[in-house]
């Protein structure tokens, strides 16, 4: 992605994003949208809940800026992105705040540098989904939906978390009982 191109191609991912999130969450997600940038720092937090927690606090204090404000921001800092993600991290009705997480060249190791010095920033769009609604992989039942807004909690996510712990601690006493009972036939 060339510097010129910055404002079209996050607008692009954006609606690409927006798409996404439509097909797979339950909420009704605005197209107005405002954003906030988040250096991606794999310094913060042991865990991921733990580094949801801290960029959810830093987050709350941000200031939602338009595209041409955030793009202005992007700009002076083009040289050294090496990834760019979008997510949505707030929907309301109304608004969406989209999260622009990047992570810079500078960021990687001394040996990886000299390998992407010269490379175009990636730009990508994601939408995280909550463990209770994952599918088994290769399985052909259509996913759950969920609220776009699980990651920053609330009672229907911690809900949710209850029933979906309940349902593997189930499955795992399930698990166990099967397996003993085999290696006790095969003993």
């Amino acid at each position: 992605m060339k510097k010129a191109e910055l404002e079209n191609k996050i607008q692009e991912a954006t609606s690409s994003l927006i798409d996404m999130a439509t097909d797979i969450c339950w909420n009704k997600i605005s197209r107005n949208c405002v954003y906030i940038m988040s250096e991606i720092d794999e310094s913060i937090g042991k865990n991921f809940f733990e580094q949801a927690k801290i960029r959810k606090k830093i987050n709350d204090k941000k200031v939602p800026k338009t595209l041409s404000g955030i793009v202005s921001e992007l700009t002076t800092i083009f040289e050294n992105l090496y990834d760019i993600n979008l997510y949505i991290y707030k929907s309301l009705s109304n608004k969406t705040i989209i999260e622009i997480r990047y992570f810079l060249k500078t960021s990687h190791t001394a040996d990886f540098y000299p390998t992407i010095i010269n490379n175009e920033p990636m730009l990508h769009c994601k939408v995280a989904v909550p463990n209770y609604v994952a599918k088994k992989p290769n399985s052909t039942e259509k996913q759950k939906t969920f609220d776009v807004n699980w990651e920053l909690g609330g009672i229907r996510h911690e809900w949710n978390k209850f029933i979906g712990k309940l349902k593997y601690h189930t499955w795992k006493i399930k698990y166990d009982r099967k397996k003993k009972m085999q290696n006790k036939n095969t003993g």
